[in-house]
């Protein structure tokens, strides 16, 4: 697990991938969480109206994330 993502880094990984999920619009993404989590490797920028899609790394840190919060 990253301890770099905060949770707002987190909640926002689970929006791109519930919306490309649900194959609807992502709301606008905050410029610095955008480039944080593109810097990180969680997410990429696609280039179509500033939006972004969720990398396998991102995927695999939200499972991490998951499965860390179902032990505790």
């Amino acid at each position: 697990m990253d301890r770099r993502l905060t949770d707002e880094d987190i909640r926002w990984l689970r929006k791109i991938r519930d919306a490309k999920a649900e194959n609807r619009p992502l709301p606008p993404l905050p410029v610095d969480v955008g480039r944080k989590l593109a810097m990180l490797g969680c997410a990429i920028f696609t280039g179509r109206r500033g939006e972004y899609s969720i990398t396998l790394r991102g995927r695999d840190e939200l499972v991490d994330r998951d499965l860390e919060n179902e032990i505790r």
